[in-house]
Order: structure tokens, then C-alpha cells, then sequence
């Protein structure tokens, strides 16, 4: 089945949309559950879980594990680390390559919160 021509507002709901699976994070031989509780997104990137230990486990430390996030200001991924300056907005933690990215998404984050691609 094809991918609605949506935006991406809810990710669990259009990766289920989409026919899409994803094995847990952590362990590749367990299938993830594609729901909110076991999804975690930072940036633009999502994460999925098996269960919520595992989810539990991602949030505790997400820098640990996390890898590249792509900068919602420049699109550029990059490896944030503990110092990396970083948002909260509607739920989603937002880390950034620099503080005036920071403050460009904090004056407007309903323009950079998600890709605004339709898919």
C-alpha cells in the first residue's frame, strides 16, 4: 500500500500508514512496536522499541545513543553532544549545531519543528 500524501504530524500513525515495521533500536531480533509509547523523536529523527524498558533505557542518556540528528535550522546532521544547545517543544526534545540556531527555532518552531515535506 502507498504512503498517504500527508505531512508528517503523528510519525507512529503514518509509519503504520505506510505498511512500514522497524526492529527495536536496541535488539534487531525483536520487532518494535510502532505506537507513541514505545517511540521516542528527537529533531526529526524517531526512534522505536520492543517495550518500554528499552524506550526507557534510550531516554535515560539519548546522546549515548542517538548517533547524528539533522539540525532543524540548517539540515545539516551533526553529533550533539552534553553542551549541544537544545529545545523542548509540543514533547520533542530539539538539539542544535549552535545557540543562534537555538534561538531561531525558539522565535519560530512551527516552522522548523518538522521537515514540512510531504510524504
Amino acid at each position: 500500500m502507498p504512503c498517504p500524501d500527508v505531512f508528517v504530524q503523528d510519525v507512529p500513525t503514518f509509519v503504520r500508514s505506510c505498511g512500514l515495521s522497524f526492529n527495536d533500536y536496541f535488539d534487531e531480533r525483536r520487532p518494535a512496536q510502532i505506537d507513541a509509547e514505545h517511540c521516542v523523536r528527537l529533531n526529526w529523527e524517531a526512534f522505536f522499541f520492543a517495550d518500554a524498558w528499552e524506550r526507557e533505557r534510550f531516554r535515560s542518556d539519548p546522546l549515548l545513543y542517538c548517533g547524528l540528528l539533522t539540525d532543524p535550522i540548517s539540515r545539516q546532521r551533526f553529533r550533539p553532544v552534553a553542551d549541544s544547545p537544545r529545545a523542548l517543544h509540543e514533547g520533542v526534545t530539539y538539539f542544535f549545531e549552535n545557540q543562534q540556531h537555538r534561538e531561531a527555532f525558539e522565535e519560530a518552531p512551527q516552522k522548523f519543528c518538522l521537515p514540512g515535506w510531504a510524504m
